[in-house]
């Protein structure tokens, strides 16, 4: 069969141009891997890339000559000039801001805000709460005058900006219009109150003598939580503090009172009447009676030591008793709570009667959990043990107390709002987030691969141009020999 000429030229003329197409594209994907400079970036684009502390309303752009086909010319660098003396600046500092905030209440927050420019100017101020506005202000200051901004915001405002799930840590704080401000962090706890599940406190009680009241509160949620504990008497709240509690978790509250304690509150406390009196946290209560008496009083000083056992060492699992005995060498009868600490902090305590000359055995059994509850976190880990009346020693001696290692935790740097930051942002990003101008970068379509897969190189393509071109030639002498 003679070849074909019409179909051996159109062969060698597509192996020809395949060749010179695949080194076309070859160059262009080796001179985009070593950076070469894109186009010229429009004044839409440049205005599309501006931070939006920095963006204005003005759309106007000033048209620039193209340099001629083939001139060099520098790299222009954009450089942002400072505002005009007369430019509105406002400062936002000294925040006021809760560092903790329970679901369903409000948040209440203020800042001092500052003019610093040297002309009359008006801004909007923003209340940011884990990067998402929830309200704003706006205000005029005179040159150099400065205001405080206040926000009363109702829970419902942020559950509508962060969804009805809403416990964690946030930043919050207030922004001006550039984004800049004063930032603290804010842990929300769910709407859950402690619960009072054990109470320890004496059934008479008199003028001249302090008492205390024992009662472990328990955390049935499950994350850690701050809630406000305190002990009434007759009715009416005597003292509160605020208990932490992790959760699932149990903690000992001790309230060292005296009844003048309870007079302040609730007016003058009679002799040989009985109140009522108990610890309360949220809904949750635990009390009984006592009764007011003329007893004697309870004096550390009337009771002498006669001996003491107690542990030198006290360790996670451990329990243990405390015995002392004490003999009576007063003028009158002891009657009175005596107590046993933990550096300070009472652990346990026990009501006792104890008549003139004679002698008394008070045994207090004690677990580590107990000391961890009441006692812990210590002063040291060698402190004082003993038996106490009141905030007087009857007998201490040194204990050693072995605390497990908490796991370290790094401490986080101070939240704070910048101008580069814009508006609505997030607080914080994973750290796996992928950055958006490193994957458009990295993400260049190949030859016959999809945007990110692996493209051929320029080697890769020409040998292929060569093995298509030597099969064309092949083709083309086979031919011809038949």
């Amino acid at each position: 069969m003679n070849s074909n000429p019409h179909w051996s030229s159109t062969v060698l003329a597509f192996a020809f141009v395949f060749v010179l197409c695949s080194v076309s594209v070859g160059t262009a994907a080796a001179g985009g891997a070593a950076g070469d400079v894109g186009p010229t970036p429009t004044a839409t684009d440049a205005a599309t890339e501006t931070p939006q502390a920095n963006r204005t309303t003005e759309t106007n752009s000033t048209p620039t000559s193209t340099p001629p086909p083939g001139t060099v010319t520098a790299t222009e660098t954009t450089t942002e000039s400072p505002p005009p003396a007369d430019a509105t600046v406002f400062v936002v500092s000294d925040l006021d801001a809760p560092e903790s905030l329970r679901a369903g209440d409000d948040v209440a927050v203020n800042a001092t805000v500052t003019n610093r420019a040297s002309a009359n100017g008006t801004e909007t101020l923003r209340y940011s709460l884990g990067g998402t506005t929830i309200a704003s202000r706006t205000m005029t200051l005179a040159a150099g005058e400065s205001a405080t901004v206040e926000f009363a915001v109702p829970f419902s405002d942020v559950e509508s900006a962060l969804g009805s799930t809403v416990s964690g840590t946030y930043v919050h704080g207030v922004r001006n219009e550039s984004g800049a401000g004063a930032a603290a962090r804010l842990r929300v706890t769910p709407d859950v109150d402690l619960s009072v599940e054990r109470f320890d406190a004496p059934t008479e009680i008199s003028h001249n003598e302090s008492y205390i009241v024992l009662a472990t509160v328990r955390n049935p949620g499950d994350v850690t939580i701050t809630r406000n504990v305190d002990y009434a008497f007759a009715g009416e709240p005597v003292v509160e503090r605020a208990v932490t509690v992790a959760a699932g978790d149990d903690r000992q509250v001790a309230f060292e009172m005296t009844l003048a304690d309870a007079a302040s509150v609730v007016g003058p406390v009679e002799n040989e009447t009985t109140y009522d009196h108990g610890v309360r946290t949220g809904d949750s209560r635990a009390g009984g009676a006592v009764r007011v008496v003329r007893g004697p009083s309870a004096d550390a000083s009337a009771l002498a030591v006669e001996s003491f056992e107690a542990p030198d060492d006290v360790r996670p699992g451990d329990d243990y008793r405390v015995n002392l005995t004490v003999r009576n060498v007063d003028t009158a009868d002891f009657e009175g709570q005596l107590g046993y600490r933990v550096d300070g902090a009472v652990v346990a305590t026990d009501w006792t009667h104890v008549p003139i000359g004679e002698r008394r055995t008070v045994s207090f059994r004690v677990t580590y959990d107990d000391v961890a509850d009441a006692a812990v976190p210590l002063s040291s880990p060698n402190v004082e043990h003993g038996v106490y009346v009141g905030s007087d020693a009857v007998e201490t001696r040194p204990v050693t107390v072995h605390v497990p290692p908490e796991p370290e935790t790094a401490t986080p740097e101070p939240p704070t709002f910048t101008a580069d930051e814009p508006l609505g942002a997030p607080t914080a990003t994973p750290a796996d987030a992928p950055d958006d101008a490193d994957a458009d970068t990295e993400c260049q379509r190949g030859f016959f691969t999809a945007c990110g897969g692996t493209a051929l190189s320029e080697t890769s393509l020409t040998l292929v141009g060569i093995f298509l071109s030597g099969l064309g030639i092949v083709f083309q002498l086979s031919q011809g020999r038949r």
